[in-house]
This record gives C-alpha cells, sequence and structure tokens, in this order.
C-alpha cells in the first residue's frame, strides 16, 4: 500500500508557514524600537521637517494634521513625558488624538475639525529621539477650516504672584460665551499668544498646572479675567491659590526678644492696612506688650534695605572726615539704566498678597514664657474678614559661656605677652661606677614610687 506525500497528509502545511512568516514580521515591525549602534553618537534632537497641512492653509479638509520628524521619535514617556501632553488643539473639545508612527506623528481633536474654524497646534518642548536628545523649542500650526483665518489675538504675560514672578509654562485658557475653549501655553518668561480669535469678549484664565493634566484643581494657583478683543494692551494675570474660607493664624515665632513672626494659614489681601489698635500680645499675667511696627514682607525688605543703605552712608562720613580715600560711586548714563532695567524680570504691578506679618514690640519678651497674639480683623485674598489668636512660648535663654581656662593655654617662647619659658635645670651628672663601667641609667616610671612611709608629700 502506497503511503501517501507529506503534502497530502498534511494539506494546511503550506498555509500555515506563510502565515507565520507574515506574523513574526508583524511583530518585528511593533517591536520596541533601539538606537542603532556603531558610528559617530549623535547629540542633535529632533527636527520638524515637514507638517500637513501647509500653515497658514485655508478651506482644508483632511482628517488630522501630521508631523514629519528628521528621525524616530521616543514614544516611551510616561504620565507627563507620554506624546499626548506634547501637542495643544485649540480649540479644544478634549483630550486630542495624538498617534505616533515612528518618524511621523498625526494629530486631531477629540471630535474632529469642525467646518468654518481656525486651528492652532502647538507642539511643545520636550519631545525626544531614541537616544534621548530632547527638543529645546516647540512651534505651531495654524491653519482653518474655512475661507480665512482671523487675525486677532491674545497677548499678555503670567505672573507667580505670590512670588513677584514669572509663570513659565502656565496653561492659558480662554472660553467664549458659548463655552469655545481656546488655550496656549506660556514660555519660560511667562509671556503667552492666544489665537488666532475673532472679535468678541472672552474669559482669560491662566492655571500654574503643576500636574500637568490640563485642569484647575484645588490647591493649584489661577487667575482669570474678562477681556475684549481686539485689546487695548497686554494683558496681565496674577495666579495665586484661590478659596473662599478666611484667614487664620497658624503660628507666631519669635526672631529676636522684640521681633515676631505672625504667619497664617492663606494667603492675605494685599490692599489692606492693618492698625495696630487691631494686634495684641499678651503674657500669661495679662499684661499687654507695646507694639510699636507692623509690617508685611515687602515692608520688612524696604526696611532692611533703608538700614543696610544708611549703614552705608555713615561709614562713607566716617571715611571723609577721617580723610580716607574711597572709591567713587560710578554713574551710568541712562541709556545703561534703560538696558539694565530690560535685563530685569519682569514683576507685577500690583503688589502681591502675602502669609506673614512682622511685629515689632516695645518691650524685651522674657525667655522661655507664655504669650498670646491676636488679631481682631484680616482680610483674606478671598474677601473673608476675620480673626484669630494662637500661643507661643519664647525659647530658653542660651546656656552661659564656659570661663576661659587660663592654665591650659600652652606658653609659645618669644609670642607677645607671653612669659618668658623656664630655662631647664641642668641634671646632676651620674659619677662613675668603681668599675669603669659606664654608669646605669634609670629608666623613667609612669606614675610615682609610692612612699614608703610617714608624711605624704605634699602638692609643688
Amino acid at each position: 500500500m502506497a503511503c501517501p506525500s507529506r503534502a497530502a497528509a498534511y494539506p494546511h502545511r503550506s498555509a500555515v508557514r506563510p502565515s507565520l512568516i507574515v506574523a513574526a514580521a508583524i511583530l518585528a515591525a511593533c517591536a520596541s524600537v533601539s538606537p542603532p549602534a556603531g558610528g559617530p553618537e549623535d547629540k542633535s534632537p529632533p527636527r520638524v521637517i515637514r507638517v500637513t497641512p501647509d500653515t497658514n492653509s485655508v478651506n482644508v479638509n483632511e482628517k488630522v494634521a501630521t508631523f514629519f520628524f528628521n528621525e524616530i521619535i521616543n514614544d516611551r514617556g510616561t504620565g507627563a513625558q507620554e506624546i499626548e501632553n506634547y501637542f495643544l488643539v485649540s480649540p479644544s473639545d478634549g483630550e486630542p488624538h495624538v498617534s505616533w508612527h515612528r518618524s511621523r506623528i498625526d494629530v486631531r481633536p477629540r471630535h474632529g475639525f469642525r467646518p468654518n474654524t481656525a486651528y492652532t497646534i502647538t507642539l511643545l518642548p520636550g519631545l525626544s529621539d531614541l537616544r534621548n536628545n530632547t527638543m529645546k523649542v516647540g512651534g505651531a500650526l495654524i491653519f482653518s477650516t474655512g475661507p480665512t483665518i482671523p487675525k486677532l489675538r491674545i497677548n499678555g504675560i503670567a505672573f507667580d504672584w505670590p512670588t513677584e514672578r514669572s509663570a513659565p509654562n502656565a496653561l492659558i485658557e480662554a472660553l467664549t460665551p458659548d463655552s469655545i475653549k481656546y488655550l496656549a501655553k506660556a514660555d519660560t518668561a511667562g509671556r503667552f499668544v492666544l489665537g488666532p480669535l475673532g472679535p468678541g469678549t472672552y474669559l482669560v484664565r491662566a492655571i500654574i498646572d503643576q500636574n500637568s493634566n490640563r485642569e484647575l484643581d484645588r490647591t493649584e494657583a489661577w487667575d482669570s479675567v474678562r477681556v475684549t478683543v481686539p485689546q487695548t494692551g497686554p494683558l496681565e494675570l496674577l495666579t495665586a491659590t484661590r478659596d473662599t474660607l478666611p484667614a487664620r493664624l497658624l503660628s507666631v515665632s519669635p526672631i529676636d526678644s522684640v521681633t515676631l513672626r505672625l504667619t497664617f494659614d492663606r494667603l492675605l489681601e494685599p490692599t489692606q492696612t492693618i492698625p495696630l489698635a487691631d494686634l495684641r500680645v499678651v503674657g500669661s499675667d495679662s499684661a499687654a506688650v507695646p507694639i510699636v511696627a507692623v509690617r508685611t514682607p515687602r515692608e520688612e525688605v524696604a526696611h532692611t534695605k533703608a538700614l543696610a543703605d544708611a549703614t552705608a552712608d555713615s561709614a562713607r562720613r566716617a571715611d571723609s572726615l577721617a580723610g580716607k580715600p574711597r572709591p567713587p560711586v560710578p554713574v551710568l548714563s541712562q541709556a545703561a539704566r534703560d538696558s539694565a532695567a530690560a535685563k530685569e524680570p519682569p514683576k507685577p504691578s500690583r503688589a502681591p498678597p502675602y502669609a506673614t506679618l512682622t511685629l515689632v514690640l516695645g518691650q524685651p519678651l522674657k525667655p522661655n514664657t507664655s504669650y498670646r497674639a491676636s488679631i481682631r480683623t484680616v482680610k483674606a485674598l478671598s474677601g473673608r474678614v476675620s480673626g484669630s489668636e494662637r500661643q507661643f512660648t519664647t525659647p530658653r535663654p542660651a546656656p552661659p559661656k564656659p570661663p576661659a581656662d587660663s592654665t591650659g593655654a600652652p606658653i609659645v617662647p618669644g609670642a607677645p605677652n607671653s612669659a618668658p619659658a623656664p630655662s631647664p635645670s641642668p641634671s646632676p651628672s651620674p659619677s662613675p661606677s668603681p668599675t669603669g663601667q659606664p654608669p646605669a641609667v634609670p629608666l623613667p616610671t609612669t606614675r610615682p614610687a609610692a612612699p614608703t612611709g610617714g608624711t605624704p608629700p605634699s602638692r609643688p
């Protein structure tokens, strides 16, 4: 009986092998890519070499916007480093869809591009290649699905108001009356440009987005202002943590015997004036300690600078009276002053909110004593007015310094104000032995010999 051929016995084997080859090829293509070995080390960040649609295009009907790079982009980031977080689509209808294709990234709004709408897709700095070379600058793609692109913008600067510094990378939002949301990111100096926009009224908000979720969380600083476009001048957004609660005394810390620092649990309204009559410091015996001054942090800085300037002026006058020469004070030209002012970082136009006050007392506090500080009325940044009090204890007095040991200081011969070193007394020379051998030299002992009897020797 003839045996069937191998192909006839296994009729599906010829079809299985090509399927396995195709599956292996797909798995190899989907495997994680790695930088090629050998060759010179690549230290250049990736670059965008082309975008579609072209920037400033109109009547666009593409389903996605595509960024082409000169090399493979690393897609292994997690959390804030995911590639979705490096693209902003404005106007926004939620988190955009971002798809990675090695050296190409496709971006589209969550629900697709709307007709007759101008879009800005912002590529933020931070994308990296397979060798972790990171893009330091980003870019923006602007196009319209309609026949025109509006020319109006909202520009300004976002500040971290309590620190009086700019808010780099702050998230900027602009809401229309029909809840269309436009997005932008501030640069490293806090400056931003939002648009293109049509004329109208917008509610503009800045958020210090600490966790990069593009949402306002309860503990994050923010500010909002209503703007009419076209705007008359640059916008200033003063971000700070805000709520609707009053401020309470959190702690009282003695700086020295006549200075106290009051710390509150919330920011205080910077425009308020706190009268001395609203502040009290009382001891355990109910005796009030007089208060002669209260200063905000900005006033404390100005006071310290004024003291330093007064000290410098006194030193200059003393040197002038003594005839000591001093280096001339440099006089800058107006152009040099303007150049120096331009290099200084921008500051908010309004005084910042604060959470501390400095109290200057009229008499010293007793050490290791309990006191109670209270404030009758204080306005929080929320506008709520309240009073509170806090007990504190002054520190213990410093221990006295031990007296100087006058007997332990070594005497250095020839040093000023030092007693002359005593000359060594000559030791008696041993007498020669009767046998003519060298005399025996006694060995030094580590302890004095015990007395043989009688009265113990007295201390010299």
